[in-house]
Parts: C-alpha cells; sequence; structure tokens
C-alpha cells in the first residue's frame, strides 16, 4: 500500500481538483467563496501516491452564518469500491487523517455532508490513548424534498392539506403573486423584519456580509432571489436560493413580512423554481428547531441526518 500523509493544502489548483472529483463537493468549500467572510482558514489535504484523496478545511472561528457541508470531502474513487471495502477505507481513512491533524492544529468543527454517515473513523480518534481528547460528534439534520421525476402538482400532494389551502388564500384572499425576481435589499429588509417580530436584530456582523454572500452567488450564476408581491407590487416573503455542484439547491437566507400566507406560497416557489431549473433536490438548510422543522417536513421535506464533528484540545 502506498505511503498515505496529511499536508497543508498551498496550491489551491489541487484543492480545486478535488471539489470537482468529490461526492461532498459543494461551493460552501471555494476558497474564493471562504476569503469572503475575512476569517483564517487552512486546507489539509490527504496525499496516497502524489493523489489528494481526502481534504480537510480548518475555519477558526464561529461558525460562519448561512453554511453549510464545510467538513471533509474523499476523492470519489475512495467510495466507488464495493461497500465491504468502502466502509473500511471510509473509516481508516477518517481516523487516520483526524488524528493526524489534531497534531497540527489544536481544535477545529466540521459540518460534514449528509452523504458521509459513518461517524466511527471520527470517534475513534485517540479512542486507545486517555492523555489526550476525543472528537465531539452531534448529530443534526435538515430537511430535503427530491425533485427527480416529480411535477408541481406531485410535489404538493406529498404536504400537508394545509399548506396547499395556505397557498390557495395567499392567492385568493391575500392577493399575493410569486415573482421570480427581487433585490438584495428587499431581501435584507425582509430578513431584518423576521428578526424583529422575534425581539432580536440581525448581528452587525451578519449584517456586513449579507450583501457580498449573496453577490457572490449571482455573480457565478448559481444565485437568486426570489419574492412574493402583494397587490401593489411591494414584497411581502422573499428567499435566497443556489444550485449547489451537486445540482441540489439550497435555501439559506429567508425573509417574511406582515402577510399571513406569504411564506408558504413563497416555499412553494421555491420548489416549482427549482424543479424548472433541471435541479434534483431542495436542501431547506435545517430542521433542527421545533417550529422550523414542523413546517419544512409540513411541505413534505424528509428529514436527513447529518453530523457536526469538533475538536478541541484545549
Amino acid at each position: 500500500m502506498k505511503k498515505i500523509d496529511l499536508q497543508p493544502i498551498e496550491d489551491l489548483a489541487v484543492w480545486g481538483h478535488l471539489l470537482k472529483r468529490s461526492p461532498q463537493a459543494t461551493q460552501f468549500l471555494e476558497p474564493s467563496f471562504l476569503d469572503l467572510f475575512g476569517v483564517d482558514y487552512r486546507l489539509y489535504g490527504l496525499f496516497r501516491g502524489g493523489i489528494c484523496i481526502m481534504g480537510l478545511p480548518v475555519i477558526d472561528g464561529a461558525p460562519l452564518p448561512w453554511c453549510y457541508r464545510q467538513g471533509p470531502m474523499f476523492y470519489d474513487d475512495i467510495t466507488n469500491g464495493l461497500p465491504a471495502k468502502t466502509i473500511q477505507h471510509e473509516i481508516d481513512l477518517a481516523e487516520f487523517a483526524v488524528t493526524e491533524l489534531a497534531q497540527h492544529e489544536p481544535r477545529f468543527r466540521f459540518s460534514l455532508s449528509p452523504t458521509l454517515t459513518d461517524m466511527r473513523g471520527y470517534d475513534w480518534v485517540h479512542y486507545h490513548d486517555e492523555t489526550k481528547p476525543r472528537c465531539t460528534i452531534t448529530p443534526r439534520y435538515t430537511a430535503i424534498l427530491p425533485l427527480i421525476g416529480e411535477s408541481a402538482e406531485e410535489l404538493r400532494t406529498k404536504g400537508r392539506s394545509a399548506r396547499r389551502q395556505e397557498e390557495r388564500y395567499a392567492r385568493d384572499r391575500e392577493k399575493l403573486l410569486p415573482h421570480d425576481s427581487g433585490t438584495i435589499e428587499e431581501l435584507f429588509a425582509l430578513y431584518t423584519e423576521t428578526f424583529s417580530r422575534q425581539g432580536t436584530k440581525v448581528p452587525a456582523s451578519d449584517a456586513a456580509l449579507f450583501t457580498p454572500y449573496v453577490q457572490y452567488f449571482i455573480d457565478n450564476g448559481s444565485g437568486h432571489i426570489l419574492t412574493v408581491r402583494d397587490a401593489n407590487g411591494a414584497p411581502v416573503a422573499a428567499a435566497f436560493v443556489f444550485e449547489d455542484l451537486d445540482k441540489v439547491w439550497h435555501v439559506p437566507i429567508i425573509g417574511t413580512g406582515d402577510t399571513r400566507y406569504g411564506g408558504t406560497m413563497l416555499y412553494y416557489q421555491i420548489l416549482d423554481f427549482a424543479l424548472a431549473q433541471g435541479g434534483v433536490a431542495v436542501d431547506f438548510d435545517g430542521a433542527n428547531s421545533p417550529k422550523r422543522a414542523y413546517f419544512k417536513h409540513s411541505l413534505g421535506a424528509m428529514p436527513e441526518l447529518y453530523f457536526e464533528v469538533s475538536y478541541d484540545a484545549g
């Protein structure tokens, strides 16, 4: 077996090549995207025979706002073999890579792709060494609605009848209509209003990042702002959505104003838009609080388990 070693990745072309080949690849791991946040980050690669077969991002500070899936990714050949081989291979590589990483980094945190569900490699880091800390592994959930082979009408039958009724009420009672365009200013105003209803404010650091974050995806052609507008054309609900590298559409930012049913219309608009664009699924990006989870699942989105892994040597 060829020697395997963990090295810092200095050549971003190496990281870029892995992004093109990994099932866990995501725009959330693009260096140009990470640069928006003004935080220190380091990219590590597990190399075998000169090929980077696993990438690990270490991002300093608190979790980045509106970001998911910022964790290890594997070269696609690693998981293309027979299950009996792939299972052990993935466990061994994760344990080795993270154990080595702990020698370079005293603390790190990963948000893993939902495609990575075997946590034993992370759990077994320092398993036989009681003098060293272990990884903390936290289960989390998102809500995903598959789109392949579905029509707009079929998607609506997957949700509760009350949601379909609310969409009708939005149209008939509130005279609302969906629009496939909106401005960042409109989105931010509704996002701010959502926080105000909850008695809080958008953190100043998040407010400063809001426009660069949204503009990044709009500029590369994958991001869109969708709105629901009243009879006067004023937006009452808005969402920022983008298509990821695997053709899954993400919904990291939602804002609603003075409307009772506009939020439901907006979510159905998101599904319709992603379906029309040829998306394979919509990931509503998180279902970890009671109200959010209930609403997203009531639309027909299925719970999808993912894990957060953290390490802190103190």
